[in-house]
Order: C-alpha cells, then structure tokens, then sequence
C-alpha cells in the first residue's frame, strides 16, 4: 500500500515539476533584439517560448499556443500594451492567464496592475533570473488554485 501512496506522490510532483519547467510563454514586444534575447534565454531555462512583434499575430497565437504566461511591453508600436492587457483580462478565454507587463518606465506598474488588470510588472532593463522567478511564482500560485 505504502508503495501505491508513493508512486501516486512521485506522479504528481513530476506532472507538477514538468508543468513549471516545460511551461508555454507567449512575449509581445516590438523591440526585436530584445525579443530574440529574451525568448533564448528563457529557453534555455526550459520553457516552451513563441514570441511576437505584432499584436494581432500574438492573438492568433494566444488562441492556438495557448500560453500559461503572457510577458507584455506596455509601450508597443501602434499599439498600447496597456489596452491589451485589459482586453486579455476582460476576455473569458485569456482572463486566467498571468501577465506580466514590462516597461523602462517603472513609475507606470501600479496603472499597470490595478488599473488595467496585470498580474505582475518589471521595470526595463530586467534580469532574466527575476523574470524566471516571477514567472514561476505566477505558475505555481495558478497550479495552487487550479
């Protein structure tokens, strides 16, 4: 019996574990070197990375790929990562999925999070280990709640 309880143990956290690290994370940013930049090195820290310049190609994508996380700029060409967000966040498709908005303009992360619905905010220029850690602190509190 021990060993059925075990095994069941050891099942569950290998699900959990590969949920967090095989994770899909969706970017939208026009700014393509940091696109390309930051979809390597999140790769490389094992997740799943589809990345984007363009909005409407990102909500194409959002309904296919399916992401867990959404990495968005607040400042796009065009368009106003702001007004995403609070599309996403209005929309019962994409509502539950975290966003974490991005700017090299911090003083706007309180509109960004209380105004317009983000989950999280990081000011640019960032660290990837910060950008990992809230991450996978937005994926395990989303696996908590699931």
């Amino acid at each position: 019996m021990p060993f059925v309880v075990a095994k069941k143990i050891i099942k569950s956290l290998h699900a959990f574990c590969y949920s967090l690290c095989m994770s899909k994370i969706l970017i939208l940013d026009d700014d393509l070197d940091l696109l390309t930049v930051v979809k390597s090195l999140l790769q490389k820290k094992g997740f799943d990375v589809s990345a984007y310049s363009d909005w409407h190609k990102a909500l194409g994508a959002v309904r296919t790929y399916k992401p867990q996380v959404i990495l968005l700029d607040v400042f796009l060409t065009g368009t106003d990562g702001l007004d995403i967000c609070k599309k996403l966040k209005s929309s019962n498709f994409t509502r539950n999925i975290p966003v974490i908005m991005f700017s090299s303009y911090p003083n706007i992360a309180e509109t960004a999070i209380y105004e317009f619905g983000a989950d999280d905010f990081m000011a640019k220029p960032f660290e990837v280990n910060d950008m990992v850690r809230k991450i996978r602190r937005l994926l395990e509190k989303k696996h908590v709640s699931a």
